[in-house]
């Protein structure tokens, strides 16, 4: 069936003058199975293309299952790196405003973690933990406050919605 596919595939590239990088191409099986399936194509000029567990594909990564576990563990790690980032900017002796620290996070950080929260979030508790220590460390960052500071008055004083607030409020707002 796959040789099928790729016979066709090729077909059409050669009637419409289009060549495909061989080094590019991934296969992946979408299945709810917990068995893997190790196989793999053999494509018209003998290029071999192994079965992945996982794919990128328009920036969004895509594993078996499609669970999005390893796009949003990806994601939080981006994430993770930008804050540090700008936690180290935030050390520098140019000593940031707390308006100035605010509107970088908002940039930078939020942007990244913004990106395709529409696709993957369903009110998923382990997901909203993981991106809620991410916010509370970049709010105590912001506001010199102590570990032991209470979240919610830290919103309300950086004006930052909850994470599990803001992540429901850009689901619904995709669905409409």
């Amino acid at each position: 069936m796959l040789k099928n596919a790729a016979k066709i595939a090729f077909t059409w590239a050669k009637k419409n003058a289009v060549q495909f990088d061989d080094s590019k191409s991934e296969l992946i099986h979408f299945e709810s199975h917990k068995t893997t399936l190790n196989q793999m194509i053999i494509l018209l000029n003998n290029t071999i293309i192994k079965s992945k567990t996982c794919v990128r594909w328009l920036k969004v990564w895509l594993n078996r299952k499609l669970n999005f576990k390893v796009h949003v563990q990806t994601k939080i790690a981006t994430v993770t790196k930008t804050l540090h980032s700008l936690f180290k900017l935030m050390n520098s002796e140019w000593e940031l405003n707390v308006k100035s620290e605010k509107q970088l996070y908002l940039t930078y950080v939020t942007s990244i973690s913004n990106y395709d929260v529409e696709i993957w979030w369903n009110n998923q508790k382990s997901y909203v933990n993981k991106y809620c220590k991410l916010q509370n460390a970049a709010l105590r960052k912001i506001l010199n406050a102590f570990r032991t500071s209470l979240i919610d008055a830290m919103q309300i004083e950086v004006e930052i919605s909850s994470m599990k607030i803001w992540l429901n409020q850009k689901w619904k707002n995709y669905a409409i």
